[in-house]
């Protein structure tokens, strides 16, 4: 991710009108990727990713994917939950976290980017181990669940 943070929120913005209300708001909210911010993914672990293929019982074949993120916010006192639905691709390249493998396999979020992509939008997320998950979605909700 080698584009700035200021020339990251201006590309953001310019694509407002491009973007459903949930996911714009999201990736324009700064706090998610602040250093010391409750709401941030920097410094979360991964808790859970669950994929799941949506059938219809009386037409099978009409599917579609959700992929449910859900994250241990790096204050430990809530859950970030990322769902992407209407998924079009993923794809989790894990590395065992060589700094403290006791402590997490990926280890914590460095950083992570949304963008569009075509008639979709890519959500890259890059981990201090190098695990890089990536995921190609139409349709995204987040939501926060308190641990306290």
């Amino acid at each position: 991710m080698n584009i700035s943070f200021d020339d990251y929120m201006d590309s953001i913005k310019a694509n407002r009108k491009s973007m459903p209300p949930e996911l714009f708001s999201f990736a324009s909210n700064e706090d998610h990727y602040e250093l010391n911010h409750p709401q941030s993914l920097h410094d979360s672990w991964v808790s859970s990713l669950c994929i799941e293929e949506l059938r219809n019982n009386t037409r099978p074949f009409e599917c579609s994917l959700r992929v449910t993120l859900k994250l241990l916010g790096q204050q430990h006192d809530r859950t970030l939950v990322l769902i992407y639905s209407d998924v079009v691709a993923y794809e989790f390249l894990s590395s065992e976290n060589s700094f403290n493998p006791n402590d997490t396999f990926h280890g914590d979020i460095l950083d992570h980017r949304i963008s569009i992509a075509g008639d979709a939008y890519n959500h890259i997320i890059e981990m201090r181990s190098g695990s890089i998950f990536k995921v190609v979605f139409k349709g995204f909700s987040f939501e926060e669940q308190s641990s306290t």
